[in-house]
């Protein structure tokens, strides 16, 4: 006889509700999903995939390359002062602040999995690497959406000064281990462009999935009357693009600067799979994007004290806003073309690869 467990079905019930109620929102109004999908490709087509893709790819080499290991002992003072963390996670660190929101939790997770870190280091890592990049910070929200570009630089500033803040607080959790420097051997060094590739594309699969799937919900949201407040919570919890987007002009900019700082439910199912890598428990993950979110209101509220004529918008834009990758920045580009330079210097060119 079948037996049904009740507490199971309890348990799983608000998955379950909505699951259904997600179904029947695209039966009943299919058309606001469809197009948030084409919204979302067009982003994924026009954006993420030309910006993000090589760059994912060249950042998993990093971490696979011994020349950025050479680099990486030249800051390892810093770095253990500071983070009290291995010289190996400066990259994770520096790209989390160049790269955008997944590339250093992904750095971080390839690391950890090579030995390079150990798992109380990846975590804490995890835990002030997930930011937004300068490109979209500044140029994207700070130009684009707001029309100012200072007010671009206050955001980002104070994602800095967030991640560095969060960084410092975290060494306090520090097992004091360390890891054993893994031998790398010539194999890995043949294959290591090649799986830089692979891993980029599996990543860039991951980030695609969970922007058509945030766009369809965004997409059925907007066909609902829920209110200006409501619509604005649940865009900016969702999505930071659309969130950022739909905020501009009609909240402060601490607040946008608070988005930025969590990311959105968006950015965080792309880190899912670095972070459950690295052992990393989601509620801690959660409490570490809500702080992040804490602090960078409080550190744009500071630096508008400083600066409050960043506060002034000079043009709200009302066209279609583009979220601008990081190959798009000149500081961006210059860091991508000295990794390419390391690349290059890396590959053994005595062997063939393909």
């Amino acid at each position: 006889m079948l037996k049904i467990d009740f507490k199971k079905i309890v348990l799983h019930l608000p998955k379950i509700i909505c699951t259904l109620l997600l179904i029947t929102f695209i039966l009943l109004n299919p058309k606001s999903a469809s197009d948030g999908i084409k919204n979302g490709i067009t982003l994924l087509l026009s954006t993420v995939i030309p910006s993000l893709f090589p760059f994912l790819v060249i950042a998993s080499y990093i971490a696979s390359a011994e020349s950025f290991r050479i680099l990486s002992k030249f800051f390892r003072k810093v770095t253990f002062l500071l983070f009290k963390i291995s010289p190996d996670g400066f990259i994770p660190i520096l790209m989390g602040l160049l790269g955008g929101y997944p590339v250093g939790a992904k750095i971080t997770s390839d690391l950890y999995k090579s030995g390079r870190l150990t798992q109380n280091e990846a975590e804490r890592l995890m835990y002030f690497t997930v930011n937004s990049g300068p490109a979209f910070t500044i140029t994207a929200v700070g130009i684009s959406m707001l029309g100012n570009y200072y007010s671009g630089l206050i955001l980002y500033f104070s994602n800095i000064l967030t991640a560095l803040t969060l960084g410092v607080l975290c060494r306090f959790l520090s097992d004091n281990t360390h890891p054993e420097p893994p031998k790398i051997t010539n194999k890995d060094k043949t294959y290591a462009f090649i799986n830089s590739v692979s891993s980029g594309s599996n990543a860039i699969i991951n980030i695609s999935a969970w922007v058509l799937t945030f766009a369809c919900i965004s997409g059925i949201i907007e066909s609902f009357n829920l209110g200006t407040n409501t619509e604005l919570f649940l865009n900016a919890i969702l999505e930071v693009t659309n969130g950022c987007k739909i905020c501009s002009g009609k909240t402060s900019l601490p607040v946008i600067s608070a988005i930025l700082g969590f990311g959105g439910l968006s950015v965080i199912c792309q880190v899912s799979p670095y972070f459950t890598s690295c052992k990393v428990k989601f509620r801690n993950f959660m409490v570490s994007r809500i702080l992040n979110a804490s602090l960078c209101a409080f550190y744009a509220s500071e630096l508008l004290k400083i600066f409050p004529k960043s506060e002034e918008t000079a043009i709200i834009y009302s066209g279609e806003t583009t979220a601008f990758g990081i190959t798009y920045t000149m500081g961006a580009t210059v860091i991508l073309i000295i990794m390419c330079i390391f690349f290059i210097l890396q590959v053994d060119n005595r062997k063939k690869v393909c």
